[in-house]
């Protein structure tokens, strides 16, 4: 009877939003995306913190929820109290960033209003220069030392010269690059990227094929031709630097001070290599080793250039 005279009783369904921040291509340019309850997403205009506004917005549906991609840009970098208010009725909700190397991940709770978005939350507090040093100088480091491409270069240079020499094309490389990745970074040279790519792995075929025309006598040692052709190539490698340096989100306000701890922190790793390789050298001439393990270093760097730039061709004609 009780059973009867009872109320039919609703199961509570939590509503739940899922919101995500990450940087954009351009500086200072971001994308929030939201995934809503199809139910409960109608079309409605967020609200967005003083200095930003909405570049573009996009809409996706997918098992039940609705998937909102809302571009955006500051002209300012973001404060700690910014938030985006949503006027979805929601239970709560979570957000997640990773934005100039900083993450967050948390939840939120909802009012009647919606929910507010902490992007804020995302751009942390201004950072100080030795944080910016610490965390640019790794990252320069590390791009030299996982860039392949860029290592089998500066090997070339250590198995082409010697002594002052060697330091002047190190220099010249150094010079190249440090220019093209200013250049790049500032958007003042914009070049797609595919063609660049197959073109650094052409240089590596021929400073190798170099170093093996100097070093078995068929060539001199042509120092004004080889230091030009250095900052030439110098050049192309840094905007393959560039690259790697736009896609870590940099922060507006932190754009000069990235660029040149990301720039020292390539010439760290690129010097480290290059002792690294004359302490191998010294060892290897101990043991009379050293030609026949230059030789054979330069044709099999020489062999992996041409491979790298026919492969970056094809996919590039595959684009």
């Amino acid at each position: 009877m009780l059973v009867c005279l009872a109320a039919p009783a609703r199961a509570d369904i939590f509503m739940a939003a899922d919101f995500t921040l990450i940087a954009g291509e351009d500086s200072g340019s971001y994308e929030l995306t939201a995934a809503v309850p199809e139910t409960l997403a109608q079309d409605a205009a967020l609200a967005w913190p003083e200095g930003c506004r909405q570049t573009g917005m996009t809409r996706q549906s997918a098992a039940g929820r609705a998937h909102f991609a809302y571009a955006f840009a500051c002209d300012r970098a973001l404060a700690p109290g910014d938030v985006v208010q949503t006027p979805w009725k929601v239970d709560g909700g979570r957000f997640a960033a990773s934005v100039g190397g900083i993450a967050t991940d948390r939840s939120l709770a909802a009012d009647a209003n919606g929910i507010a978005v902490p992007i804020g939350e995302a751009g942390g507090e201004a950072r100080t220069l030795i944080q910016l040093a610490r965390e640019y100088l790794a990252q320069g480091v590390r791009h030299i030392w996982l860039g392949w491409d860029h290592l089998a270069f500066v090997l070339c240079l250590a198995l082409l010269a010697r002594g002052r020499e060697l330091l002047w094309l190190v220099s010249a490389f150094t010079i190249g690059h440090s220019v093209s990745l200013a250049l790049a970074f500032f958007e003042l040279v914009r070049l797609p990227i595919p063609p660049v790519e197959a073109a650094i792995a052409l240089s590596i075929a021929f400073m190798a094929r170099e170093a093996l025309l100097v070093g078995r006598g068929a060539q001199p040692f042509a120092w004004g031709r080889q230091l030009t052709v250095v900052t030439l190539f110098g050049l192309l490698h840094g905007l393959g630097f560039a690259t790697a340096l736009e896609e870590l989100g940099v922060r507006p306000g932190e754009q000069v001070a990235s660029l040149v701890f990301f720039n020292l922190g390539v010439e760290v790793g690129q010097v480290v290599f290059v002792g690294a390789i004359l302490a191998t050298l010294a060892g290897l001439r101990v043991i009379r080793w050293e030609v026949p393990a230059r030789v054979a270093a330069l044709y099999a760097v020489g062999a992996i250039g041409c491979f790298w730039m026919i492969e970056r061709l094809a996919g590039f004609a595959s684009a």
